[in-house]
């Protein structure tokens, strides 16, 4: 079996292990877990090479960097690709060998620190979790063909289950996360804590029960370099944004009191990088609501609490309050499959995958520079936590950036050439909506925006608490554009908020399936919605809306032809262009540099 050799090892699972999160650390350490696994899997690849990294070709660190392969910034995906000289059925023993050491090693930091549960269970079913399958094909001097064997036996691979006795099976309840499993702290332990007992020890809530693989996640830590934002903490920061040095006596005096209440140093230092004013401490301490969490059963100390926050809000921002949104964002590349395929030599797909790898790195900065937390940044993907008033401008960045690294490579769509373009899904969410609800609502828009013709596109869906979800969609250069104008619209009272929903309910009243009356009902709604628009006030009722505007409004209805469609697009833009606003304008965020001649083709 020596021999060169064109190896894929696949580390999961990957979609179901994520989305399992209730809380941001969920989802943050989970991310960060798979990564962790795939770059052990990398390295031993190399170490199993002699330390020479030249063999990977996904992923691949910038010329053969083993610093940048082990460094924290650079994450892996979930599948890893290396040609070699091996014994194949060696290495994959030596892989996983490797990889379930490294399992051992965060789970045992994390439960030593961890009291009063089955810790043998725990870590059996850590072991059990993960998935590792692996497929070799020799290369015989023809790459691609070796690639296309190798990745059909490794999906005939994933494709046969094991099905291995649990070990661990007890009477115990389900987890609450994932279900699968059942809990490794016992509900006759549970009950015998209090509430705040309760989430100090294991940081659940009372009637909430955790797996050793979600026990991990909820406990886990990336080291000294761990950095990521609470949803409520990024959902806080366009208030945070008016924070200056003047305001840091109101700071110092309100984290005072919350500390004289009992809330402990612990609790209250949690943030990295911490806010240049606000410090290390958590957005989620500018909401009352939040407060239970601190003081269980203690509804004195709460109301004080809230007493204290009430006059601090008054001294460092004229009695604001936060908004309740933030924004969930997931980026997925397009054709990358069509055109990893046209990459016909290991030097092709190598450049391609050390490209990936620097776009990965690009996303961080880009997130960072949005105020956001990344969560998870691969080769063509991105998942990250963004404040609402940084959050479009964020997208189209990364969009930018994707697009203008991976120029240069080509895929072929039945003899038509095509480039790599990136599409992005963005949910507008409730801070305190779990968070598993929240990822599945941004990967329904970023279906939505692999939908669009051509793909290359946003979709921006927004739920609020009062109402059903609404979701727009489009290219990049039309729908964000139009969403910034309209945001800027918003901000200068330029439009009313009630034309958006009286436009809504015009779509309703009027849309059919049948097509015996569309025509007839699809004039008059235009009709009616010129009209509609034409007689709103904007400025608070006391001036029209201007001629510009108002050309640009029914040009987004009408350019191509009036359709419902167009109707509801046009309505729910107005809708999440709101909320957008009221974050830029709590943020005293400037205005988007875009024009109604930017907006309206001509």
């Amino acid at each position: 079996m020596n021999g060169t050799h064109l190896v894929i090892f696949h580390i999961g699972p990957v979609q179901d292990f994520i989305a399992t999160a209730r809380r941001s650390h969920d989802l943050w350490f989970g991310s960060w877990l798979l990564s962790e696994l795939a770059k052990t899997a990398a390295l031993e690849v190399v170490r199993y090479n002699g330390d020479d990294s030249s063999c990977l070709i996904f992923p691949a660190p910038e010329r053969g960097s083993l610093e940048q392969l082990k460094s924290f910034d650079f994450s892996a995906p979930n599948k890893v690709v290396a040609m070699l000289s091996c014994n194949p059925f060696e290495l994959g023993d030596a892989v996983k060998e490797a990889i379930h050491r490294r399992l051992d090693e965060l789970s045992n930091d994390v439960f030593g620190n961890i009291k009063g549960f089955e810790r043998e269970v725990a870590v059996q079913q850590v072991k059990d979790f993960i998935e590792f399958f692996w497929a070799s094909h020799p290369l015989n001097g023809n790459y691609k063909q070796a690639r296309d064997f190798a990745e059909a036996i490794l999906s005939a691979r994933k494709a046969t289950r094991d099905f291995a006795l649990a070990s661990w099976g007890s009477s115990e309840l389900k987890c609450s996360l994932d279900g699968c499993r059942e809990s490794v702290i016992a509900e006759s332990v549970c009950n015998r804590m209090n509430d705040n007992m309760l989430y100090k020890s294991y940081r659940v809530q009372r009637g909430e029960f955790l797996c050793g693989v979600c026990l991990l996640k909820r406990h886990g830590k990336r080291g000294s370099e761990e950095y990521f934002f609470s949803t409520s903490h990024v959902a806080a920061l366009p208030l945070l944004e008016r924070l200056t040095g003047q305001h840091r006596p109101f700071v110092e005096e309100y984290f005072g009191k919350l500390k004289e209440l009992g809330i402990s140093p612990d609790d209250l230092d949690t943030v990295r990088p911490p806010h240049p004013v606000f410090g290390p401490h958590d957005g989620h301490l500018l909401y009352e609501e939040r407060f239970r969490e601190f003081f269980f059963k203690e509804k004195e100390k709460v109301l004080l609490a809230q007493k204290a926050l009430r006059e601090f809000r008054e001294k460092a921002f004229d009695d604001k309050k936060p908004l309740p949104y933030y924004a969930l964002l997931i980026a997925d590349g397009d054709h990358m499959g069509k055109v990893i395929d046209a990459q016909r030599t290991p030097e092709k797909h190598r450049e391609l995958s050390r490209i990936q790898s620097s776009f990965a790195v690009e996303a961080r900065r880009i997130v960072r520079e949005n105020k956001g937390s990344l969560v998870y940044s691969g080769g063509d993907d991105v998942l990250a936590l963004i404040p609402l008033h940084k959050v479009l401008d964020c997208a189209c960045s990364l969009s930018e950036a994707f697009r203008l690294r991976l120029a240069g490579f080509k895929g072929d769509d039945d003899g038509k050439e095509i480039s790599p373009t990136l599409s992005i899904g963005i949910a507008v969410a409730h801070h305190l909506e779990p968070l598993s609800d929240v990822l599945e609502m941004a990967r329904r828009a970023e279906k939505a925006a692999k939908s669009v013709p051509g793909k290359n596109a946003l979709a921006v869906t927004l739920s609020k608490r009062s109402g059903s979800e609404r979701t727009v969609k489009g290219t990049w250069g039309e729908l964000d554009r139009q969403l910034k104008w309209l945001v800027n619209l918003h901000r200068n009272e330029a439009v009313p908020d009630g034309a958006a929903y009286e436009l809504h309910d015009l779509a309703r009243r009027l849309e059919t399936p049948g097509e015996e009356l569309k025509g007839t009902l699809q004039k008059a709604a235009c009709a009616e919605a010129r009209r509609i628009l034409r007689r709103k006030k904007a400025r608070r009722g006391t001036e029209r809306i201007a001629v510009e505007v108002l050309s640009g409004l029914e040009a987004l209805l009408e350019e191509g032809g009036f359709s419902f469609e167009k109707l509801k697009q046009l309505a729910d833009s107005l809708i999440i262009a709101r909320e957008f606003a009221a974050a830029m304008d709590l943020a005293n965020a400037l205005p988007f540099p875009v024009s109604t001649g930017e907006v309206v083709k001509k």
